[in-house]
This record gives structure tokens, sequence and C-alpha cells, in this order.
């Protein structure tokens, strides 16, 4: 696992990351501490990149496929825009990249969303049968499998389509997949009980899911692109996903971005493992603070319920009882929940964006690495998995000095291989 942080003002960007990376083989899970997660992503021009969750791309390295980039196909040239050299570097991994990864390796990623959807279809029957007491046996199965995978397809149809996949046809899936898909399901097919209806309603799912701009059941890999372009006065930082390739394509979903300018002036933001820093910067942590929403409905709503209930036993009017039950409590929870988020804005994130709004680079790069460092030392004082650690490295890019590396951990030492640094 990953803690990245980045703080960004007018002055510049700098981004921090531990070296922690987790691999898990034969079901064992092995921490090393020596990872590099932040990049230059142009050797010449201010722009970085940062890389969290799956390191590996179907087996080829992220670094690599960076360095390789930079090196060999960006080489000296510059965009007016960061965007540009993220429409750049996505391209490359689409041309040059993704043709040298044998299609098997590509199918076998498909072939596991496709097993995992089949998985899930039938545990969630068999639970849904064993909670109703009744019988676990096909013709059983299938009458609760048909509705899931019904609903399943309509809930991912509400996503927005990703933008790579979106004039991608379902015949088109059935042609690259169709063998996969009829090997995995030849158990179910042959079933005497399965409806004539299933194949094409397991397909409508998985295209569904395939084409969401949601990754679903694949590890995926989160990069964050950050620095100028050519045109540009301040900063900005892009987050995007991606999660799988098929049939010559690329599946990525933006998920956020943030551009400096002169009213939205500083931003502090982490990723991947986001609870310490969200803590410092907004207060509370996102988890804790949706369980709490969370609670705070159900309890408004079992308090509705108690009070019908004593009124019930107390013979009060139907009318008033009515009443009570359309009493919309999510609404008054939604006021109380208006009012925390409102109060946390103003009391601590606008607060302490107002100071990151005037810090030097100095001190951008030194926060970005204090809260690295306090996800390190809380992993390390609890009884979490040590997921964040080892060396912290520190990258701050400015309009004029470009990219600067102000803590960076080597695999050599330095005074060994000056030829390298020559090279540089």
């Amino acid at each position: 696992m990953t803690a990245i942080v980045g703080t960004l003002n007018r002055r510049g960007v700098a981004f921090a990351a531990d070296s922690a990376a987790t691999y898990t083989t034969n079901e064992t899970r092995k921490i090393t501490n020596n990872t590099n997660k932040l990049f230059e992503l142009s050797k010449k021009h201010p722009v970085g990149i940062a890389i969290y969750n799956n390191l590996d791309f179907y087996g080829v390295p992220w670094e690599v496929i960076i360095k390789t980039y930079r090196d060999s196909y960006l080489k000296d040239n510059s965009f007016p825009k960061l965007s540009q050299y993220i429409n750049s570097f996505l391209k490359y991994v689409k041309e040059v990249v993704l043709p040298q990864i044998p299609v098997t390796d590509q199918k076998g990623a498909l072939a596991f969303i496709i097993q995992k959807l089949k998985n899930e279809s039938v545990d969630t029957a068999k639970n849904r049968l064993g909670e109703k007491g009744a019988d676990i046996n096909s013709q059983n199965i299938f009458a609760e499998i048909i509705p899931f995978l019904s609903k399943l397809s309509k809930d991912y149809t509400k996503h927005n389509r990703t933008s790579v996949l979106k004039n991608y046809k379902k015949n088109q899936l059935i042609e690259y997949a169709g063998d996969i898909i009829d090997n995995l399901l030849s158990d179910i097919l042959q079933d005497q009980a399965c409806p004539q209806n299933f194949k094409q309603i397991f397909i409508d799912a998985l295209f569904n899911i395939i084409i969401a701009d949601t990754p679903v059941y694949l590890s995926q890999t989160g990069l964050v692109f950050w620095g100028y372009g050519e045109e540009e006065l301040f900063p900005s930082y892009y987050q995007y996903e991606v999660t799988l390739a098929m049939d010559g394509l690329i599946k990525y979903v933006k998920l956020d971005k943030y551009e400096v300018s002169n009213d939205n002036y500083a931003c502090v933001v982490p990723f991947a493992q986001t609870d310490v820093a969200n803590t410092v910067v907004r207060g509370i942590d996102q988890k804790l603070r949706d369980a709490i929403n969370l609670n705070l409905k159900n309890a408004f709503n079992d308090f509705r319920n108690s009070v019908v209930n004593v009124l019930r036993t107390s013979g009060a009017p139907a009318e008033i009882l009515t009443a009570l039950n359309n009493l919309n409590t999510n609404e008054q929870a939604d006021f109380f929940i208006r009012d925390t988020n409102n109060f946390i804005s103003q009391n601590y994130t606008n607060k302490l964006l107002d100071t990151v709004a005037f810090l030097s680079k100095e001190d951008l790069a030194d926060m970005a690495e204090s809260l690295v460092r306090m996800t390190c030392l809380k992993r390390h004082i609890t009884t979490d998995e040590e997921s964040v650690g080892g060396p912290v490295d520190v990258a701050v890019i400015t309009k004029g000095d470009g990219f600067v590396w102000i803590k960076r951990k080597n695999y050599f030492p330095a005074e060994l291989n000056h030829h390298y640094f020559e090279r540089q």
C-alpha cells in the first residue's frame, strides 16, 4: 500500500511518497520498503508523476513504462497544458506498451472478472435462499441469480461510461471474449434448469460493469500527474486510475483534478491511504465521517419508530401515526450533517488552506513529508499492518526551477556512481 501527499499553491507543488509496497504470492503477503513512487515525467520540463496501488501493468513495471516514455518517446518535447502530457503518456501506453503484452495475459484479466461475477452471482443466490430457508437447488438458484444480474446491470448503467469505452459495443465484447464466457459458464449453461436467456443477461451485466467509470474486481493503478504545461503559470494535478486492458483498449478513469489559480489558491491532497492526512486537513477521517453520518440517520429513523410505537400503544389517532411515519428523518439528519460540514470547513479546512496558500516551496515539501511520516507512525504504533513505511521521497516542481528532488533514495552508493549523475 501507499501514502502519497501533494501540497500546491501559487508558488509551486510538492509531493511526498513512502517506499512501502505489498506483494501477494500464494496467499502470502510480503511488505518491502524500497519502492519508488515519484518520477520525473520529463527531463526538461516541470512535470512529474506519482503511482500507487498496483505497481505493474500486466507484468510490466510502471517505473519502466514511465522512464521509457520520458527518455525514448517524449524526449525534449513539451506541451502547452499539463493535460496534454497526460494524453501523450496514455497514448504511449496504448500504442507502444499494450501491443507488447501477450493477448493471453489481457484475456486472463478479463477471465478473472467473468469468474468473479459468476462466483458473486451464485454465492449471492445461495445466501438469499439460506436467509429464506428455501431449498438450495438449481431451480431456486436461477430464480435468484436472474434478478440479481438484472439489478446489477441496471445499477451500473447509472454510472457514466468511461470515455475510452464510450463507443465500445456489446457485440465487440462477445467477439473478443465469447470463447472465454462460454468456457467459464459451461457448467451453468449445461444445467437443465438454466433459463434460455441466462447467458444474455450475464453478458449484459458484464458489459455494463466493464464500460462503467468505476473499477470492479481488478486492482487498479493510480496515476497522479502534477506540474505545469508550457503556457500555465500555476501548477495543477490530475488523478487517474487504470484498471483493464482489452481488445486493444485501456480502461482508465479521471478521478480528480485541481488547478491552482487566483481563486483556487491552495490544496492539500492525499492519495491511497488518506486517513491521517484527512484528519489533519479536515479535522476528521472521511471513513469516520461517513460512519457518523450513517449512524446519525439510523438513530433519527429508530427514534421516529420508537415514538410511533409508544403512541400506538397509548391509543393515539391513526392520523398522527401516519403523519409521523411519513416524516422524512433523513432530511432532518441532512440538516445536521450540512451544518457540521460547514463547521469543519470554516474551522479546520479553510484556516489551514489560508496558511498553505502562502507557504514557501520548502514549507510545502516539509508539510507533504510530515503528513506521510505521520501515516507511517500511525501504522507503526497501532495494530494495523505496516503498509506505509520506509524512506520518504520528496520532490518540488516550480515554474522557474522545474523538477527538484528534496529527498530521494538511491539503490546504489552515490560516490561509486558519478557516471550516473553525469548522464542525468
